[in-house]
C-alpha cells in the first residue's frame, strides 16, 4: 500500500486512487456522521466527487479519483442502530487537494483540500453570486463543492418531486386529505431511484479482499447509503418500466397488502426483469430508551417471483436486515429465469407495522413506491399491461 511521499508521487492514477479509497475505509471510525446527520427520520445526503465543470489542474493540485466517487468530505455510516446512512450520495462538486505541508512527512503522505472552499475557478458546482458591477443586473458565478451542495441539489429534487406528487392528488383523490402522506411519499420517491450504478462495483473491487467478500455489500453501503437517486425514474415511466405509488396508515400489529398486476406478455419469457420497492415513514421517537425508534414497518415481497436475486445494499450477508432498521426500506431484486404465470397474476407487496421502542399511540402514515421494468430493447408493454389491469377498489355499499 502506497504510504510515503515518494511512492504517492510516482504511482499512477490508478494506485492513488486505490490508495485513497483504502486510506478512508482504515479511518472510518474517525469520519463518522455527526449529529444531526444521523436523524433516523431524516434523509441523510452524501456527496459524489462530480461536476460538468471543465478545467485542468494548475501546479500540485489533483483530483484522487479517476471516476466519480464519493467525495473525500463524505463521512460514513452507518447509522443509529446499524441502519443504512448515508440513505442517498448526489453529485456535490469536485474538490481537488494538494499536499498538506503542515503534516505530511516523506514516510507519511497527508493531502488536504484547496482552499478557498468558494472560488471563481472550476471545479465545482456553478452558483450565481453578486457581480463585480453595482448594476442590480451584474451577476457573477462561484464554484464550491460539499456535501452541503449535494444536499441542496436533493432538496430541489424534493420540490420537483412535491409538485408531482400534488398533480397526481389532485387528478386521483382530490377528495382524500393527503397532506399526512406527504413526507413520507417524498422520502420514497427521492430514494425509489437510488442505484450504486458503476460506483458501488468500483468500490467494491477496490476493498474486495478474501476475508470480506461477503460483508462487501455493507461496506459499500457505509459510504454510499441507496446509491445515487436517479429521481427521473419516479417521475416518469416508459413503456418497459412502470412505477406505482402507494400511501396508507398503520399500527401495531396492522399490515396492508398492495397487488403489482403481472404483464402476461412477460410469462414463461426468460428476460432480464427488476423490481424495486421503497417504502419510507416518519417514525415517533422515545428518546428514553435505547431502541429510540418507536414505530418499525417493513415490506414483504410475496406472491409469484419473477426477480428474486436481491442487488446493491440488500444483497450480501445480513443486507435484507440491515434495511429494515432505519425508516426507508428500500430493496431492488433482479431474475432472468422464466415464470409461467397466467393474465391475472400478481406480486403482493406487504406492508407491516409493529411496536418497536414503545406502544404506537396512533396510525403511522407511510409511503411506498413500487417499479418493475424490463431492458428498454424488449417488446413488453410493461407499463400499458400493468396500467389496464389496476383496479380501483369498489366503494363499499351505504349503510341501510
Amino acid at each position: 500500500m502506497i504510504g510515503s511521499r515518494t511512492e504517492f508521487k510516482v504511482a499512477n492514477p490508478t494506485e492513488k486512487e486505490t490508495a485513497v479509497v483504502k486510506s478512508l475505509f482504515a479511518d472510518a471510525r474517525n469520519r463518522k456522521l455527526l449529529s444531526p446527520a444521523e436523524s433516523i427520520n431524516g434523509l441523510t445526503v452524501g456527496a459524489i466527487q462530480y461536476d460538468s465543470a471543465q478545467f485542468e489542474p494548475v501546479g500540485n493540485r489533483f483530483n484522487p479519483f479517476l471516476h466519480d466517487l464519493p467525495s473525500l468530505v463524505s463521512a460514513f455510516g452507518s447509522g443509529y442502530r446499524r441502519s443504512i446512512k448515508p440513505d442517498c450520495v448526489f453529485p456535490g462538486g469536485r474538490m481537488l487537494y494538494q499536499e498538506d505541508l503542515g503534516s505530511s512527512r516523506q514516510d507519511n503522505y497527508v493531502i488536504a483540500p484547496v482552499v478557498p472552499s468558494i472560488r471563481n475557478t472550476p471545479p465545482g458546482n456553478q452558483t450565481a453570486i453578486p457581480g463585480p458591477g453595482k448594476q442590480p443586473e451584474s451577476l457573477g458565478v462561484a464554484y464550491s463543492s460539499g456535501t452541503s451542495n449535494a444536499t441542496a441539489l436533493i432538496s430541489r429534487a424534493a420540490g420537483v418531486c412535491y409538485d408531482s406528487l400534488q398533480q397526481l392528488f389532485t387528478e386521483q383523490a382530490a377528495d382524500v386529505d393527503t397532506r399526512a402522506f406527504d413526507a413520507p411519499l417524498l422520502k420514497a420517491m427521492l430514494v425509489h431511484g437510488c442505484a450504486w450504478g458503476d460506483v458501488g462495483p468500483k468500490i467494491a473491487d477496490l476493498l474486495r479482499t478474501k476475508e470480506n467478500k461477503r460483508q462487501i455489500s455493507g461496506l459499500v453501503s457505509r459510504w454510499m447509503g441507496y446509491g445515487v437517486p436517479q429521481v427521473d425514474r419516479v417521475l416518469d415511466c416508459t413503456a418497459q418500466r412502470a412505477t406505482l405509488l402507494g400511501f396508507g396508515q398503520l399500527s401495531d400489529g396492522k399490515a396492508h397488502v398492495f397487488r403489482l398486476p403481472l404483464p402476461p406478455s412477460l410469462g414463461a419469457r426468460p428476460e432480464w426483469r427488476r423490481l424495486t420497492v421503497t417504502l419510507a415513514w416518519l417514525s415517533p421517537i422515545s428518546p428514553g430508551t435505547q431502541k429510540y425508534r418507536t414505530a418499525g414497518l417493513w415490506f414483504e415481497v410475496k406472491g409469484i417471483s419473477l426477480a428474486k436475486d436481491r442487488q446493491e445494499s440488500c444483497s450480501g450477508t445480513g443486507g435484507w436486515q440491515t434495511v429494515k432498521r432505519g425508516t426507508v426500506q428500500h430493496e431492488v431484486f433482479e431474475g432472468h429465469k422464466a415464470e409461467p404465470f397466467s393474465d391475472g397474476g400478481a406480486i403482493e407487496i406487504k406492508v407491516n407495522c409493529r411496536e418497536d421502542a414503545e406502544k404506537i399511540k396512533k396510525p403511522v402514515a407511510y409511503g411506498l413506491a413500487m417499479s418493475l421494468e424490463v431492458a428498454e430493447d424488449v417488446d413488453i408493454a410493461v407499463y400499458d399491461e400493468i396500467r389496464m389491469r389496476i383496479v380501483a377498489p369498489a366503494p363499499a355499499p351505504a349503510a341501510p
